[in-house]
């Protein structure tokens, strides 16, 4: 008796649990750029970005609707600058967000995270007219300076939330 209730009580935890795996996925807007292909040539090196500076110029462009101007500002002697397919879609998937979230009026920094010395990543909102949106810029510090080597957007605030709330407290600092 003990072996058919464990039995049930197992069967019924995997069901729930499928259930809840193949459930609906949220509403959400997502985009991030695909992995880098094989046998795509890494383009010849750009001058070193300052990537609070390539951000504000970024979202100085897109605050004014350039958005061919702010990704070939953000690509440009990138990885990501020689997969023009993708960086066409992420074009128009901002163009898309900017149609649905509103115009944009300026953004914040949020939150940066430092994996070692060399990987950076910034996050950010967007400060649209309708809703905000979450910029994830992932910079490498390589031989040739930093580096934009992925960005991801979407509207996953609570997400944001959620991974702040996560993090432990700054070291307290001493005077």
């Amino acid at each position: 008796m003990r072996t058919l209730i464990c039995g049930l009580i197992s069967a019924l935890l995997l069901s729930v649990a499928a259930a809840q795996t193949n459930s609906e996925p949220k509403n959400r807007m997502t985009f991030d750029s695909p992995p880098i292909s094989p046998g795509v040539p890494t383009p010849p090196p750009a001058p070193a970005l300052n990537p609070p500076q390539t951000l504000e110029r970024f979202f100085s462009y897109l605050k004014t609707e350039k958005i061919q101007e702010a990704y070939d500002s953000l690509v440009s002697g990138t990885i990501l600058g020689e997969r023009k397919e993708d960086v066409d879609a992420l074009k128009n998937k901002t163009q898309q967000a900017l149609d649905s979230y509103g115009s944009i009026s300026g953004y914040e920094v949020i939150d940066t995270l430092n994996a070692g010395k060399n990987l950076m990543r910034y996050t950010c909102i967007s400060l649209n007219q309708d809703l905000p949106l979450r910029w994830r810029f992932y910079f490498y510090n390589g031989p040739n300076g930093w580096r934009l080597v992925d960005l991801r957007i979407d509207d996953g605030l609570v997400e944001l939330f959620e991974s702040i709330k996560q993090r432990p407290p700054p070291a307290p600092q001493n005077p």
